[in-house]
């Protein structure tokens, strides 16, 4: 082959990797929106209402701060396991899901400050919970200890980083129903996760039962590629603006503060249960 045929083929050949490569994200190229991803499947914190619309605080949250930056928001509904899937791939610009820091998560994206709070719970199979006498006054390093224990988790979440730092090991679930059917049956006994927890306990109460002991909690923030400092800034300036008096979150608890009580179905976990640090 000639050393020009060579030089030909070896331009088309890099052209076609660049083209491919380039090919693999796709950039938001409409400068006044901003694609937010949700996981559209958490009532009353993100859903769809009966009108079809996107609905809740993570949604309010997200349209709050598309008019911070002079933005309009598309909310982009993705499944949750998903979500960093689509950051990386440029089909989302943010995420605002509720989505806790992890050192896995870390290594990936860049994380905001906290505008959310969750205490870990445990949901518990009852059987084990009774067999091994867990109760409130049990501290988290005698709860991991307890022999017999099967923990299983969703992946890349709190399920698996804190039973990992107690030196329990982890059965891996990548979807949420799955793993709740593993502690209703009994083939795993312990599943970690935040206030979500309450209501996979609310809903199979005769096969399971919650442990409220552990001391760590997760802080959700909001989510950008690596490298997107830019974005990133504005996001932290705007959720300090949430703390502040008169700010978004006073206006957020008078329309939250009864629906989540409702939700919790107790009286002193309402909005500042779950924007304010724990203690």
């Amino acid at each position: 082959m000639s050393r020009k045929i060579k030089c030909i083929v070896f331009i088309g050949l890099f052209l076609s990797l660049n083209l491919l490569f380039t090919g693999c994200r796709k950039e938001n190229k409409t400068k006044d929106i901003i694609r937010v991803g949700i996981d559209l499947k958490y009532p009353p914190f993100m859903y769809i209402n009966n009108e079809g619309k996107p609905s809740g605080l993570e949604v309010d949250l997200a349209y709050a701060f598309g008019k911070y930056l002079g933005k309009k928001v598309e909310i982009i509904n993705t499944d949750f396991t998903m979500l960093v899937a689509s950051l990386e791939s440029g089909e989302t610009d943010i995420l605002i899901s509720d989505m806790s820091v992890s050192e896995e998560r870390k290594r990936k994206m860049s994380f905001s400050k906290g505008y959310r709070y969750g205490k870990t719970m445990a949901l518990v199979n009852k059987k084990f919970y009774r067999e091994k006498n867990i109760s409130e006054k049990m501290s988290s390093e005698e709860f991991f200890k307890l022999e017999g224990m099967k923990c299983i988790g969703l992946s890349g979440t709190i399920g698996i980083e804190i039973p990992n730092r107690y030196g329990r090991e982890v059965t891996e679930a990548t979807e949420i129903g799955m793993a709740i059917g593993e502690i209703t049956k009994g083939r795993s006994n312990v599943m970690l996760g935040n206030y979500a927890v309450i209501g996979n306990y609310l809903a199979n109460k005769e096969t399971t039962d919650i442990y409220l002991g552990i001391k760590d909690y997760s802080i959700s923030c909001f989510v950008v590629r690596k490298g997107n400092e830019k974005l990133l800034d504005k996001a932290n300036k705007f959720i300090e603006g949430l703390y502040e008096k008169g700010g978004l979150y006073e206006q957020l608890e008078i329309k939250y503060d009864k629906i989540i009580k409702a939700y919790f179905k107790n009286k002193k976990m309402g909005f500042k249960y779950i924007v304010e640090k724990p203690e």
